[in-house]
């Protein structure tokens, strides 16, 4: 009987891809993307693009599968963040200077890109799309919940705004290089964000 084609879906999923993709996470996080190019990705892990394509099966495979991978490892660091006692607008400031700086700004640029391509095409990158958002509102609402003492619904509106607010921030920084002014209005939405609902809850 003849053996079973192995599908992209099932190949993603193997030990090899799983290997890799932890060793790419390890790599973009400490070096950055440099120039988004696959082949220096695949060369930094003593692989080929060839390779990449083949576990993930496509280059947009591959990326989504990277930033599904760094933004829950960035989520589980804020999470760790809030747990050291970090307040809302201290998390949020830190939050800024790592993803702003000029060696994490193009995984940034890669989500954007990423972003654009996908709502273009909502059924090959429905996953992408369903978690790029939720997993971060979903994060950060019970965090803030906790940490302003308000309600959940009001948490969630929080968390939606500051989401919205640092990506919306981070385009900007990418499109107009303004790191000053970009840089100022994260810090001035922070401030902000670090007193709302103070002992509002069940007022």
């Amino acid at each position: 009987m003849p053996k079973a084609k192995t599908t992209a879906a099932d190949r993603s999923s193997s030990e090899q891809a799983v290997q890799l993709l932890d060793a790419a996470t390890e790599h973009v996080l400490a070096h950055g993307l440099g120039d988004l190019s696959l082949r220096n990705v695949a060369d930094a892990l003593g692989t080929s693009h060839r390779m990449l394509i083949y576990y993930f099966g496509s280059a947009d495979g591959f990326w989504q599968a990277l930033l599904f991978r760094v933004r829950h490892t960035e989520q589980q660091a804020r999470m760790r963040a809030f747990s050291g006692g970090m307040d809302t607008g201290a998390a949020m400031e830190a939050a800024w200077d790592r993803y702003s700086a000029p060696g994490y700004l193009p995984v940034m640029q890669l989500l954007f890109e990423i972003y654009g391509r996908a709502i273009r095409d909502r059924d090959r990158f429905s996953g992408f799309l369903e978690d790029v958002v939720g997993s971060w509102t979903s994060m950060l609402a019970e965090r803030l919940q906790q940490s302003m003492n308000i309600s959940e619904e009001e948490a969630r509106l929080y968390a939606r705004v500051e989401v919205a607010t640092m990506r919306g921030l981070l385009l900007d920084l990418i499109t107009t290089g303004d790191r000053k002014g970009t840089t100022a209005a994260l810090k001035y939405f922070a401030s902000k964000m670090a007193t709302p609902g103070k002992g509002r809850k069940g007022a």
